[in-house]
């Protein structure tokens, strides 16, 4: 098993590849992360195989961020959460995945998971309202 932490992202399409290209115009070039594209040619049990040949080699509580919550991606990432002990999060963003990525060495799974799931809620603003407000 490995012990080197990765990020492991589940996706509709594309989006998983685009999402990291977009993180890397910000952070810089990003190591220890995979893709798992969900293409219209692959049923669930090919993707599910896919997923599972690595993260069987990945140590527990390996973070697994998925698009859509009750999409496939998610369902196959979840079912074998069950075997492998990793964490899900849905809902992938930009911030979700930079946040994730910023902070994946750090030793507590837990703090990781709230970092990420509070920095991504912070993220989500009506700017209007804001500006007619004055917030920042």
């Amino acid at each position: 098993m490995c012990s080197q932490k990765k990020i492991l992202i589940g996706t509709h399409g594309k989006f998983g590849e685009e999402i990291i290209k977009s993180a890397e115009m910000i952070i810089g070039k990003m190591n220890h992360i995979q893709t798992f594209s969900l293409l219209p040619t692959a049923s669930a049990e090919e993707y599910y195989l896919d997923v599972e040949s690595v993260l069987k080699k990945l140590p527990e509580k390996t973070l697994c961020l998925v698009d859509l919550f009750g999409g496939t991606p998610a369902n196959m990432f979840t079912l074998l959460s069950k075997k492998y002990n990793n964490i899900v999060l849905s809902g992938l963003s930009l911030a979700m995945l930079i946040e994730a990525y910023e902070n994946i060495n750090n030793e507590n799974t837990d703090d990781i998971t709230n970092n990420i799931l509070l920095a991504t809620k912070d993220g989500i603003k009506n700017i209007t309202e804001c500006l007619k407000k004055g917030e920042k």
